[in-house]
């Protein structure tokens, strides 16, 4: 048998195979310090317009929503200084996403020079960032009037709130629009076929009878809402186009009231 003699380590090898030994982890933990700091470096800050777009149009929106309505109880329209304390400050006080402020002249000085229908018809419809009727569809035509005068009265302008009155028609019209319906228009609207608004379908109405006349001749003239212009009879005067809207608007408005009072009679019978 030999003699094997064991070499005796020294502090400095020891001292050297500790350091040895970090080396490797040390590195890889350096490395990914170095990653992450990457990382959030390239990130960046997020841009801020569509968060404060959000936060506005939250700060907008109706305080409550109503889970249940009473059709028995009347509508109680507001004044023109309620629509701008309730639906319109939310933007008009500030300005913000580029809307005029409130008592700012310079900011409607152009705007009033439009006039009246114009700004009546962008409150309405909806312009640039401003949502139709100011984000609350509850509100009647009228009340959206009161609120565009209340502020543009309040910058210098000399409106008054008025509606255009439409025409009614008269029994004769109703009968030869009757006639035109059925002719061209049964076909979908008596079944709702294409997505056509069925004719005694007062919620499809409802959101409809807030655009106006014009809006559905327009509509039934050149063709919307999926439909073809006419009916799909391009024959069809427009005078008679208008006649069969009057009609189908007649028998929607009076499908309205009727609707509202099939949910209290259900519910009494329970």
């Amino acid at each position: 048998m030999s003699d094997h003699q064991m070499t005796q380590t020294t502090p400095k090898d020891f001292l050297a195979a500790t350091l040895g030994g970090l080396i490797a982890p040390g590195l890889t933990i350096f490395m990914i310090v170095m990653l992450f700091l990457g990382i959030q470096k390239n990130m960046g800050q997020p841009d801020p317009t569509p968060v404060a777009d959000k936060v506005v149009r939250e700060r907008i929106q109706s305080f409550g929503q109503s889970l249940a309505v009473d059709p028995n109880v009347p509508k109680v329209e507001l004044s023109g200084e309620q629509i701008y304390n309730e639906i319109c400050s939310g933007c008009h006080a500030s300005g913000a996403l580029g809307s005029p402020k409130f008592k700012e002249k310079a900011d409607w000085g152009k705007r009033n020079a439009q006039g009246y229908e114009v700004l009546l018809s962008h409150a309405l419809k909806g312009f640039n960032k401003m949502p139709a009727r100011g984000g609350d569809p509850d509100l009647s035509d009228l009340e959206v009037a009161r609120g565009i005068v209340y502020m543009t009265n309040a910058a210098g302008a000399n409106f008054e709130p008025v509606l255009k009155k439409e025409v009614e028609p008269s029994a004769a019209d109703l009968a030869r629009g009757k006639t035109v319906y059925a002719e061209n228009c049964a076909y979908c609207h008596d079944t709702g076929v294409t997505g056509a608004q069925k004719l005694t379908d007062a919620k499809a109405w409802m959101p409809l009878l807030k655009e106006g006349k014009d809006y559905l001749y327009n509509a039934a003239i050149n063709g919307s809402f999926g439909g073809p212009a006419k009916g799909g009879n391009l024959k069809l005067s427009d005078a008679d186009t208008k006649l069969a809207v009057d009609y189908m608007v007649a028998q929607a408005k009076s499908a309205i009231p009727a609707a509202a009072k099939a949910p209290a009679k259900a519910a009494s019978t329970k």
